[in-house]
């Protein structure tokens, strides 16, 4: 009896470890969104008088995004906000050429800033592979003239 008592304790000890060990694996990654900008903060050409950059959007979690929308919010000296422009899917499309950023994937454009604006927070959003909603957001400063 002893025994057989010391084989189940045994049997117990061995399947926690192995559902310890093992984690949440059975769960679905969330993707992982980052944007990041070059250069940042960014200089105004002396050419044209605007603010040229590349916006890179990366997915680093190994499941790929679909991209709903990327929302620019622009802030004066003073703090004071100056303008919010969405843009949608289709917009989004027309930059990057795709709406979809894969996994360990990243997708670019070139970004031309003419505002008065001394500094921008960007916000993409979207769904991952899984439906989970996922979003990164990022600030870009603006040197002055």
């Amino acid at each position: 009896m002893m025994k057989e008592k010391k084989q189940w304790i045994v049997l117990f000890i061995v399947l926690t470890l192995i559902v310890i060990l093992a984690g949440c694996s059975g769960l679905p990654k969330i993707a992982q969104l980052n944007i990041s900008v070059d250069p940042n903060p960014v200089p105004c050409s002396s050419e044209d008088g605007k603010w040229h950059y590349t916006m890179y959007i990366n997915e680093s979690n190994g499941v790929g995004v679909t991209v709903s929308s990327l929302t620019f919010t622009s802030y004066s000296q003073e703090d004071e906000l100056i303008e919010t422009q969405i843009l949608d899917t289709v917009v989004f499309f027309d930059w990057f050429e795709t709406d979809y950023v894969p996994a360990f994937s990243t997708i670019h454009n070139g970004i031309v800033h003419s505002g008065i604006s001394v500094y921008t927070f960007i916000k993409v959003t979207g769904i991952d592979d899984n439906n989970n909603p996922v979003e990164a957001t990022i600030r870009i400063d603006y040197l002055p003239q």
